[in-house]
């Protein structure tokens, strides 16, 4: 068995570490091995998703989760 996917539709806030301006508003849907959203917000490939997504570096923005939406678990992982 290897560990569940689930399907998260994440709604984000960035903008440049520094900066004083408001947050950009995006959302991203994707794919996450866990269902708690903290982890969520700390899991390195989906900052990176994130960081592909808004094309910029994930050292240089500071990101604001604002609603994190847990479809539902899509299947299993082939590895363990």
């Amino acid at each position: 068995m290897g560990k569940p996917i689930y399907r998260v539709i994440i709604d984000f806030g960035f903008k440049k570490k520094g900066s004083v301006r408001s947050y950009i508003s995006n959302s991203i849907d994707t794919f996450a091995l866990t269902n708690i959203e903290e982890e969520i917000k700390k899991d390195s490939s989906i900052l990176k998703k994130i960081a592909r997504k808004i094309k910029r570096n994930i050292s240089d923005i500071d990101i604001k989760f604002n609603k994190i939406h847990i479809e539902g678990q899509y299947g299993e992982t082939s590895y363990k």
